[in-house]
């Protein structure tokens, strides 16, 4: 465990807000930086100690934490569903289809998918006619996606990688990823390197706004170690822009009740009513940005 500097801002002054222990029984502080608020855990667990988190349990147990069958049909088309709603709400497509519209019909848009896990958006990019390819750490998931899926996936640390790729994707995404990451500015930074000009970056994670401050030491996201950063909606926003993208879209979504099985016809109705009222007045617990690389001829 090691006190580290914010990593937004690199200030060294944190207020407490919770004290939370792990299945393991172990416990970690989560503080907010006093300069620009970030909220993450310190002192910082080990890549190393944070990694044991991450066995093939998490992946096929049904947890707070975890997935009921990651590997399941059914949770990749449940995955997938969500792959396309963000999409369609950050106007991804047309975004696309400009990008598309200039190439000959032999050549492909690139993508890149960081934390893949079992591959699905890669698999979805693949089908779409991207040259796709993904990047992750954990076994399992890429031992099923290379040999049940037949993607392309490199299992390496994304800020270790080889830089022979660079200005080589059209879009790269980070799909509830961000969050788990020990490095994460630093990681947005190095995108931009690998991102073609006018390249997309698409992330999602977890936000600390309203429903998260409400729901304290309950909230359904605030996991540890795994997540060890927690950002709030424009405190993303500002670190995209200062690290130079340009064009940012966003949006938020879920309000935090969970349908489960034999759940009433009341309950599924207030459940759906708070979907969309949250994500009508932007205070979910989920939120989703697109921002672009600048173009060459607007630098």
């Amino acid at each position: 465990m090691e006190l580290i500097p914010c990593n937004t801002c690199g200030q060294n002054r944190f207020r407490s807000i919770y004290t939370k222990e792990s299945p393991l029984g172990e416990s970690f502080s989560i503080v907010a930086c006093e300069s620009c608020g970030l909220v993450q855990v310190n002192p910082q667990p080990s890549f190393a100690d944070v990694k044991k988190y991450y066995d093939d349990s998490y992946f096929t147990q049904r947890t707070e934490r975890g997935y009921d069958n990651y590997y399941s049909d059914k949770l990749r088309k449940e995955i997938s569903r969500v792959f396309q709603l963000n999409l369609n709400d950050l106007d991804f497509f047309s975004w696309e289809k400009d990008r598309l519209s200039p190439l000959s019909q032999t050549q492909k848009l690139s993508s890149l998918d960081i934390g893949c896990a079992a591959g699905y958006f890669v698999a979805y990019q693949k089908d779409r006619g991207y040259d796709a390819y993904g990047i992750e750490i954990a076994d399992g998931p890429v031992r099923f996606a290379r040999e049940t899926l037949n993607l392309n996936i490199f299992q390496e640390n994304f800020l270790s990688w080889d830089p022979t790729f660079q200005n080589q994707f059209d879009a790269i995404t980070l799909w509830a990823t961000i969050e788990h990451l020990h490095q994460p500015k630093e990681t947005l930074a190095k995108i931009q390197k690998h991102l073609k000009p006018g390249g997309v970056l698409i992330l999602s994670t977890c936000r600390y706004g309203i429903l998260a401050k409400l729901a304290g030491l309950t909230w359904r996201y605030l996991n540890v170690p795994e997540h060890l950063y927690y950002y709030s909606y424009r405190g993303l926003k500002n670190l995209l822009l200062d690290l130079g993208y340009a064009r940012p879209v966003s949006f938020t979504y879920g309000s935090g009740m969970t349908t489960r099985p034999g759940a009433s016809v009341f309950f599924k109705l207030r459940k759906w009513v708070m979907d969309r009222a949250v994500k009508w007045f932007e205070i979910g617990d989920m939120m989703v940005y697109m921002v672009e690389k600048k173009s060459l001829h607007s630098e």
